[in-house]
């Protein structure tokens, strides 16, 4: 069993790390043609934070863990994702439950 939580941690922490890195690039792309790549890069500020907290989470898990969920969190509130059900499906729960495993696999993996 103690296997197992290395190679989760490094599975779950790729998955969000390519996450990451689509919605960034669809983020920065999405209204580039009306105005150019430099025009739109605040729109993709958002997602280029979520970068951070994710390549944070390789070197500090429980600090890495905990802000892909408050951003998870953010999503929710900032999207009004109570109210458009498929971005919290697509983004928010994805985001708070894959940090939530951070933690977990983290906390798991040392106790033992």
């Amino acid at each position: 069993m103690k296997k197992i939580y290395p190679i989760l941690k490094i599975l779950i922490k790729i998955i969000l790390l390519l996450g990451a890195i689509g919605l960034f690039i669809f983020a920065l792309l999405s209204g580039a043609e009306v105005g150019g790549l430099l025009k739109n890069f605040p729109n993709s500020w958002p997602w280029l934070v979520l970068l951070v907290f994710v390549l944070l989470s390789f070197w500090r898990e429980v600090w890495g863990g905990l802000l892909v969920i408050l951003f998870g969190l953010f999503t929710i509130f900032f999207f009004n994702a109570l109210e458009f059900t498929y971005i919290l499906f697509v983004i928010s729960l994805p985001l708070i439950v894959l940090g939530s495993i951070i933690l977990l696999t983290h906390f798991i993996g040392n106790s033992n």
